[in-house]
């Protein structure tokens, strides 16, 4: 048998060239994705998207949590945070932490942050995230701890701070706080914050058992260029719309 078998779900059509359109709707399904996948949002949540090279972005009105946004509640800003589209919209003032980062990495077209409780729960020990199994080498090298703001990230200053931290890397741990993700493309950001929170798990797991015994950095890295790269993360992106599209139909089609 040749070829590739891939399944997707049926979804809304966008026109064809209409890359905001498309843009919007990949964000609309990434929002219940992460709602899917257990990661606490509520309203202190946030994920973001842009065109590559944009200077606005694409977020959900501040007031609703993930799993309850709809397309007229994704809305268009600049980076001082003005809101492009629509009446009387609330806007995140923390999302500065977004504006800041792509400011300074012009690769990143995609920020997550949640409160993913073993991420948390690792962060109050002051402790970044460590690969301890397999499929956790995606984060190998990865990882980031921030620890200079435990504080509500108002103002651009904080923000600056974590795009500086991060330098070129795509996940950061915040301490007392939670995850964040800055990746290239929405299916990357999604997976990876899915990769923090499940391996965090392992880890505080695995702790709490005995000595940790973790693979070898070279077998991190073979696996980690295995599972880094477009073609991976657009596999566990059509695996979780069709997961999506099994139990919550109605967002394929909004």
């Amino acid at each position: 048998m040749s070829g590739q078998i891939i399944r997707m779900p049926n979804i809304r059509e966008v026109a064809p060239g209409d890359e905001a359109a498309s843009l919007r709707q990949q964000l609309l399904f990434a929002f219940h994705i992460v709602d899917m996948l257990g990661q606490p949002s509520g309203m202190g949540s946030h994920l973001t998207a842009r065109l590559p090279g944009a200077e606005t972005f694409y977020f959900h009105v501040h007031n609703f949590g993930f799993g309850e946004v709809t397309p007229d509640l994704i809305h268009e800003a600049d980076f001082e945070l003005n809101v492009l589209s629509g009446e009387n919209v609330d806007i995140n003032p923390t999302l500065h932490i977004h504006t800041r980062i792509y400011a300074a990495r012009p690769d990143v077209t995609c920020i997550l942050h949640t409160h993913a409780k073993h991420v948390t729960a690792l962060s109050a020990l002051g402790e970044n995230i460590e690969v301890i199994t397999q499929g956790g080498s995606r984060l190998h090298n990865e990882c980031v701890l921030f620890d200079e703001d435990d504080g509500v990230a108002l103002g651009k200053g904080p923000g600056e701070a974590m795009a500086r931290a991060l330098e070129e890397k795509s996940c950061m741990v915040l301490k007392n706080h939670g995850l964040l993700t800055a990746a290239s493309s929405i299916p990357a950001a999604v997976i990876l914050a899915d990769t923090m929170e499940k391996e965090a798990e392992m880890l505080l797991m695995a702790k709490a058992a005995g000595t940790i015994s973790p693979p070898s950095a070279e077998g991190s890295e073979r696996t980690k260029q295995f599972l880094f790269n477009d073609k991976a993360f657009g596999r566990g992106w059509t695996y979780l719309l069709r997961r999506l599209a099994l139990i919550r139909p109605d967002v394929m089609i909004m």
